[in-house]
């Protein structure tokens, strides 16, 4: 299996769900080896037996190396590893989980070996990763440049691929939502089939019903970002205290850990609306062991994302554990709740419809406690870890039909060496550094916003400030582009150790984006006037200094 395989103290539905089944497999008798790019795997205890960290092209920290010759080493470093533990574990079938875990074009040649493979999605990285990886972007600004990959090179890349060639692969998707997501870009694939996932149901077994309100506690569980919409829950629940109708004071418990400055504008928006009719509690992260505790606590659970949710394991809890149910509608939801039928799907970013639902649970409690335990019972008959494992292993089984040939292709291709890396990059960045002159940024700001980036990662920084300021100046109403821009100017300060306007950039890239992991990260190093390390070999490539 490749997957993402965090240690405890970072664990969400996804890992959650990734360690469930392959501790099924193994008590099926399976041998299970998990390949990932996560650091803290040895901190994992006794589930990780047999996970290796084999892969350093990330999405997470500690990130990749931003400059070019460096990133094509990560690139050819995951090759050789994923090649290695390929051989040495000779397997009957590669299970690849979210595919977050490694480069899109590591991923197109693991489509190469012949190795028989399936993917689980439980998001849009198949439809929407080559737009966002960085081998893919390089690929791109080099054909326009008419710059000439070596052959050894442009195979490391995959030049050409729009995404992974994927007729040979089996997949399943995580709900219907994802699916129709997929074919509406077009995406249609022969081998792919939906298999709603399940979670431990043994938590929620037995568990007593609440105490009658007052108060009457609205929980809430999930990563603290802007994107999961807590901001809107509280400014719903706060507007239904406030009414002279509410029968009970409200609390609003929010499970869950996030970036700090979020939690901070949370807590004080918390505090604006509090008062002695409604209340918000913040618990902070907790272990998946003790989650199950803050449901049998409260009276309604409300799932507010504005994400589009591959499948949110925490509406099956709350169903699992007896609770009344609001949701938006962004994705899997509706799979879950059956369109519907276990609780209300409601628009995204609306906190006066979430209101009213709020004030409808109160208004008609006893019809939405009979919902609920109907949606317990459904909970107990569809989505329990054991179904969903039994489902995954006939997939796999399926796949592995036939015996895997031995491992060859790409991933045994003759690599490029160091000096011709260094060769390539230089001439990039001189060929993009004279385009970069005269570009049309208003014209093209996707381009505009590739060429700077690989300015950046081949030396060339006056050249890719220069541009990335006027993609900056002239697209700053468009939020992806103030994303993009702020972003890479931000790493471009902090190169030059101009550490104040570096989190002036990153303050603005996180109004515009507060789910950016990495301009988080990049933000507490500059607070700190430290460079990450990824950004170490940019700052000491000669054209930063000539």
């Amino acid at each position: 299996m490749l997957s993402n395989f965090y240690p405890p103290h970072h664990i969400g539905g996804y890992e959650l769900r990734c360690r469930s089944v392959v501790d099924g497999l193994r008590r099926r008798g399976h041998h299970v080896h998990v390949l990932t790019s996560c650091h803290g795997v040895v901190a994992a205890g006794p589930p990780a037996r047999a996970v290796s960290r084999a892969l350093h092209l990330a999405w997470g920290p500690p990130y990749p190396p931003e400059d070019l010759p460096g990133l094509l080493g990560c690139e050819l470093a995951d090759r050789r590893s994923l090649a290695a533990a390929l051989r040495r574990t000779q397997p009957d079938v590669i299970d690849v989980w979210g595919m977050e875990f490694a480069s899109q074009s590591l991923i197109a040649a693991l489509l190469c070996t012949g190795v028989p493979v399936h993917l689980t999605l439980e998001d849009l990285w198949l439809r929407d990763g080559y737009a966002r990886d960085p081998l893919c972007a390089l690929t791109t600004v080099a054909r326009r440049l008419g710059v000439e990959m070596p052959p050894a090179v442009s195979r490391l890349c995959c030049l050409g691929l729009s995404r992974p060639q994927v007729n040979h692969a089996r997949i399943g998707l995580a709900s219907r939502a994802l699916l129709d997501c997929y074919e509406a870009a077009g995406f249609r694939h022969p081998h792919c089939r939906v298999r709603i996932a399940g979670i431990d149901l043994s938590p929620f077994r037995g568990m007593p019903p609440p105490a009658a309100p007052p108060p009457f506690v609205i929980v809430s569980v999930g990563q603290l970002t802007a994107s999961r919409g807590q901001a809107d829950l509280i400014a719903a629940a706060a507007r239904v205290a406030s009414h002279e109708n509410c029968p009970w004071p409200l609390v609003v418990r929010i499970v869950g850990g996030g970036n700090a400055a979020y939690v901070s504008a949370l807590r004080q928006l918390a505090a604006r609306h509090a008062s002695h009719r409604f209340q918000t509690e913040f618990t902070g992260p907790l272990g998946p062991e003790r989650v199950a505790d803050f449901y049998a606590g409260a009276h309604l659970f409300v799932h507010a994302s504005r994400l589009p949710e591959g499948l949110p394991r925490v509406l099956m809890e709350a169903m699992a554990a007896g609770l009344p149910v609001i949701s938006t509608n962004t994705g899997g939801q509706r799979d879950i709740l059956a369109d519907g039928r276990f609780g209300p799907l409601l628009p995204p970013g609306d906190p006066d419809a979430l209101a009213g639902a709020i004030r409808d649970t109160l208004s008609n409690l006893p019809e939405w406690q009979v919902r609920a335990r109907q949606a317990r019972e459904h909970a107990f008959e569809h989505y329990d870890i054991e179904t969903y494992v039994d489902g995954h292993l006939r997939d796999l089984a399926d796949v592995t039909a036939a015996r895997a040939p031995a491992v060859v292709s790409i991933l045994r291709a003759d690599p490029p060496a160091a000096d011709e890396i260094a060769a390539f990059a230089d001439s990039l960045g001189q060929a993009a550094e004279a385009s970069a002159a005269t570009f049309d940024v208003p014209a093209d700001p996707d381009e505009a916003w590739r060429l700077g980036v690989v300015l950046k990662r081949t030396g060339q920084l006056h050249a890719a400030d220069h541009l990335l300021t006027r993609l900056h100046e002239t697209h700053r109403d468009d939020p992806t582009h103030v994303r993009r821009a702020t972003f890479h100017l931000a790493e471009l300060a902090m190169v030059q150790q101009e550490w104040s306007r570096a989190a002036d950039l990153l303050h603005a890239c996180l109004a515009v984006a507060p789910d950016h992991a990495k301009a988080a990260f990049n933000l507490r190093h500059a607070q700190q006037r430290r460079l990450p390390d990824h950004l170490a070999a940019v700052a000491q490539q000669p054209a930063v200094t000539a």
